[in-house]
């Protein structure tokens, strides 16, 4: 099957898409153009369910009403010329919206200094999707699909960077990432998600202006990074949970870990093997990557690094939002000095907390990661123990035999005891001296009143 003969069936069968035949039944003048990373995943086989389509030769009016009777529809940013659709009978839980835009320009304002909003755009129904394509940003994602010709629009040899897998910019490499800074980050993300090797001219203008992520103007009454923290941290997390050991090869080589985690940069300088364990860490772990990047920052550094670098402010909504509390405590711990003898002698309810549940599951991959062989066995059999002994799957939490208010009714005072005495208990029940609840108050009850 020919590739224009794959994609079009491809969105042939993707439901959220049904109604193109009848909008182009019903507008008989207007192209629809399906772009972007759908043409581009669809291209290379891969899943996707974003879609962007852009829309010519038809009133913007049109386009309102017609997707108004059959949806949800929004418009984005008045002069933008870009909506967000939801067809009627799908779910925004389940179904992403669908961006529809008009073909648009692209010219950077007077004064820009690379800021991602720092554009005057032009839609324009008139504009062919050659001139649209233009203004995108990697030749990769700078192909379009006519989908009432059932043909792939390719002006930049897209197809051709694809299978050498390699991420190129549209045109002029310096200018086109000067004047859309977050594009450095996103070239990464792209390396790293695809597994494609930036092309020697954009790599070489990232390397230029790697600096200027960290460029600050004035904004009114305040001052404000040109590159907002927020949309760093999101890039880069996204990056280190695709692939961290491509993510951090590129930061470092291209200069954009000096620039970003200049302490970090400076310790991988002064000792070469500092960044080895993440080129060992899996995918879709972030805070176990992150962790080993961070590793070697006191706790005021490491708090510094982690709001500089925005990776405090990922949307709440964002399925890669990072638990910045878990990433501190995974960083003190990983620096613990600790024996794998006296990992046996920890009293039980300090060892689950250190070492089981999703917190020392955490420490105990970062601890491998980091060559602590011995002190992982000897982690892994004493939690093999615990959890045989009271016949739970690994990490499966295990129920406490007494609450607090368990130990308050024998007439211990609220405050730390109450912690004193829960501990004590559950000493006793992870090392199988307590095994019933009513084992566990007779002893409270005894010891309490000795």
């Amino acid at each position: 099957m020919q590739l224009e003969e794959r994609l079009f069936l491809k969105i042939k069968t993707e439901p959220s898409l049904s109604f193109i035949d009848s909008f182009l039944r019903d507008n008989q003048l207007a192209n629809i153009y399906l772009v972007g990373g759908a043409v581009r995943d669809s291209v290379m086989g891969r899943e996707t369910k974003d879609f962007d389509l852009v829309i010519g030769r038809v009133d913007p009016k049109i386009i309102e009403q017609w997707f108004s009777a059959r949806g949800t529809i929004n418009l984005v940013g008045d002069h933008f010329g870009v909506y967000k659709f939801l067809p009627k009978g799908f779910s925004s839980h389940e179904t992403n919206f669908i961006d529809i835009a008009l073909p648009r320009t692209e010219s950077v304002t007077s004064g820009s200094l690379g800021g991602y909003h720092d554009f005057d755009v032009q839609s324009d129904p008139s504009l062919s999707i050659e001139d649209d394509l233009k203004r995108r940003d990697f030749t990769i994602n700078a192909m379009a699909f006519d989908l009432r010709n059932k043909k792939l629009i390719d002006p930049f040899q897209g197809q051709e960077d694809i299978k050498v897998r390699l991420i190129r910019a549209v045109g002029d490499a310096h200018e086109r990432l000067e004047e859309d800074l977050t594009r450095i980050l996103r070239a990464i993300r792209f390396a790293s998600t695809l597994g494609f090797r930036i092309d020697l001219e954009t790599a070489d203008a990232i390397k230029k202006l790697a600096p200027c992520l960290n460029q600050i103007r004035q904004q009114d009454d305040k001052k404000e990074f040109v590159v907002p923290r927020e949309v760093i941290g999101e890039e880069l997390t996204k990056s280190i949970a695709s692939n961290p050991s491509t993510t951090i090869m590129e930061l470092s080589s291209l200069g954009v870990l000096k620039e970003l985690f200049p302490r970090v940069n400076d310790l991988a300088i002064q000792s070469p093997a500092y960044l080895e364990p993440l080129s060992r860490a899996k995918p879709n772990e972030p805070i176990i990557a992150l962790s080993l990047l961070l590793r070697g920052l006191d706790e005021i550094t490491l708090g510094q690094a982690v709001v500089f670098a925005g990776l405090d402010r990922l949307s709440r909504d964002s399925k890669i939002r990072l638990d910045v509390k878990l990433l501190h405590w995974l960083i003190r711990s990983v620096k613990e000095s600790i024996t794998p003898d006296q990992v046996n002698l920890l009293p039980a309810s300090a060892f689950e907390n250190g070492f089981m549940g999703e917190h020392g599951s955490a420490r105990v991959k970062c601890l491998n990661l980091l060559g602590e062989t011995a002190l992982v066995n000897a982690a892994a059999k004493r939690r093999k123990t615990i959890e045989d002994r009271w016949l739970v799957d690994e990490d499966e939490h295990i129920a406490p035999l007494l609450s607090g208010n368990d130990v308050l009714s024998q007439g211990i005072t609220p405050g730390p005891e109450v912690r004193v005495w829960l501990n004590r208990i559950r000493d006793a029940q992870l090392d199988g001296e307590l095994l019933s609840r009513e084992a566990a108050l007779r002893w409270l009850k005894e010891n309490v009143h000795k």
